[in-house]
């Protein structure tokens, strides 16, 4: 047993005494280049956000397609011959309820194309054509479509439709 244990420990060779080995380590001091992964969520994020965004359709090379601001325009005219029609209805007009109704549509319909429309909403026309609009909308909303509207409100409505009516044909 003696002969087994002094044969598995052998000594290390021995090491030139007097200099120490040196060692030289090198370290990169450069970042790699690389993508963390918020650099690439947010590149993806941007391009979903880009590719998602809706946008206006318009004609190819502009042929086709009819201007917004002459849409605005004849829409606008339109809507304000109709609201003074309906505000100038006798009370007990055979067809006073579905006039009504019709330009309380109408009044939606204006409205939700353009109140967000920027390039238009500025304009002094779109002001006092939605100031009229509102008004006539509350009426309906509050009193109903059969109700007569008051006559210091009925001035006032009409005095903003004439403006709004002069605004448009100046292009403002």
């Amino acid at each position: 047993m003696q002969t087994t244990l002094a044969r598995s420990f052998t000594a290390a060779p021995a090491r030139r005494a007097g200099r120490a080995e040196r060692r030289t380590v090198v370290v990169c001091a450069q970042q790699q280049p690389g993508v963390t992964r918020r650099e690439a969520g947010l590149a993806a994020l941007a391009a979903l956000a880009a590719l998602a965004a809706p946008r206006p359709a318009y004609a190819l090379f502009g042929l086709g397609g009819e201007k917004s601001a002459e849409r605005y325009e004849r829409e606008t005219a339109t809507i304000i011959g109709s609201v003074r029609n309906a505000a100038l209805l006798e009370r007990d007009a055979p067809n006073r309820e579905e006039t009504m109704n019709q330009v309380r549509k109408d009044i939606n319909d204006w409205v939700a194309r353009y109140r967000r429309d920027t390039s238009l909403s500025g304009r002094p026309s779109y002001g006092n054509t939605y100031s009229a609009v509102n008004a006539v909308a509350g009426h309906l909303n509050s009193f109903g479509p059969t109700a007569p509207i008051p006559k210091k409100r009925l001035e006032r409505l009409l005095k903003e439709l004439d403006d709004a009516d002069r605004f448009l044909q100046r292009g403002r």
